[in-house]
């Protein structure tokens, strides 16, 4: 049986179709496989730092280093906190002593109580800088130049180490507060309890036991006061103490034990106290100063080496990561290639397969007589 140019047409058409359906399954398949490939291509490539061995010693150098500063941190702090407040406290001292040298001489009653307001804040702003240098080191609280009680007024040493190799420095403290007890005929120690606002009668052995006797502070006033031996008596008029002072760490009292300096003699006394204390916070200052500088030196040296480090490694990750986005841009470009080349072969087929429909396309009849003719 004849097979018509329309007939031969659809058969083409649907047979073009199938194989088209065909062609582009392939296509997708390649181009899954593209994909694929690339994606194992970057998995490979991933940046691997453990590879590079200068990437690796510095870090483990880092971390070492890293881990004895922080080691020594709290030793650290301990003896900041320690050499800052000397430093406060040496200012005050100067102060106290510069107050009262010009002090000397003045026949105002209010000068001399306005300089004794002024000395007792003095006063108590060097206890209270010597007491709040604490830190926690290895769960214990350790203050280089405060906290501590009579008889003896001791205070912490600290065994630091200065570096990791096995250097030490020894951080020897010394009360730099100014504080005191008076030791009763029996030798027992009254200590006044700010915050309780008492005075609290203590076993005088260096066991700090309470004995249960207290007498509140009310009213309580220097009724006598002997600068030759430390001889003092407090009353309030209904409670007294006596005995001798034991005086702790500077050495230099309230301004009640200088009576208030109503004369040019107690300023004398208070100036004579002062220039001891200044020669006791030297000695002992410039020992914690020195020791504390030498540490800080060290761990400066150590921050630095770490952060000459940390660059170090920021280079070579810098480094890995471009080297790695490179090998990645290539294997961009050769799937971006291998997909203009499939682009190209299904272009080129989509032309080819126009071609064959317009051949196997009917011809229009001619016009005229030709065409009643069937040409």
């Amino acid at each position: 049986m004849a097979v018509g140019l329309g007939s031969i047409a659809e058969i083409i058409n649907t047979q073009l179709a199938n194989n088209q359906v065909a062609g582009m399954g392939s296509l997708v398949t390649i181009t899954e496989r593209l994909v694929e490939r690339l994606n194992e291509q970057k998995s490979d490539q991933a940046v691997d730092f453990d590879s590079n061995a200068d990437y690796r010693r510095a870090r483990r150098r880092s971390f070492r280093l890293q881990a004895f500063k922080d080691k020594i941190s709290d030793n650290v702090s301990a003896a900041t906190k320690a050499k800052n407040a000397a430093s406060f406290i040496e200012v005050d001292l100067d102060t106290m002593k510069s107050n009262l040298e010009a002090l000397l001489g003045s026949t105002s009653d209010d000068d001399r109580a306005t300089a004794a307001s002024e000395f007792d804040d003095l006063y108590n702003n060097i206890n209270s800088r010597a007491s709040g240098a604490n830190q926690i080191v290895n769960y214990q609280n350790v203050n280089l130049i405060g906290n501590t009680t009579g008889p003896d007024w001791d205070t912490k040493t600290l065994y630091t180490p200065t570096n990791k190799n096995g250097g030490f420095t020894t951080l020897e403290g010394a009360y730099l507060g100014t504080e005191h007890e008076i030791v009763d005929a029996d030798g027992y120690a009254w200590r006044y309890e700010k915050g309780n606002n008492i005075y609290k009668q203590y076993s005088n052995d260096g066991t700090n036991v309470a004995t249960g006797l207290e007498y509140t502070a009310t009213d309580m006033a220097v009724q006598s006061m002997d600068h030759s031996d430390d001889s003092v008596t407090l009353s309030n008029g209904t409670d007294t103490i006596t005995g001798t002072l034991n005086r702790g760490g500077l050495g230099v009292l309230n301004s009640e034990y200088y009576s208030s300096f109503a004369d040019d003699t107690a300023v004398q006394e208070a100036i004579d106290d002062i220039d001891a204390a200044i020669i006791y916070f030297d000695t002992n200052s410039t020992r914690l100063t020195a020791n504390t500088s030498l540490l800080l030196g060290n761990v400066n040296m150590i921050e630095e080496e770490i952060a000459n480090l940390e660059e170090e490694v920021a280079d070579l990750v810098t480094e890995e990561i471009q080297a790695n986005a490179a090998k990645n841009r290539a294997a961009n470009l050769k799937f971006n290639l291998a997909i203009n080349n499939i682009n190209m072969v299904s272009q080129n087929n989509m032309g080819l397969i126009q071609n064959m429909l317009e051949l196997a396309s009917p011809q229009d009849k001619a016009q005229g007589l030709f065409g009643i003719f069937g040409y």
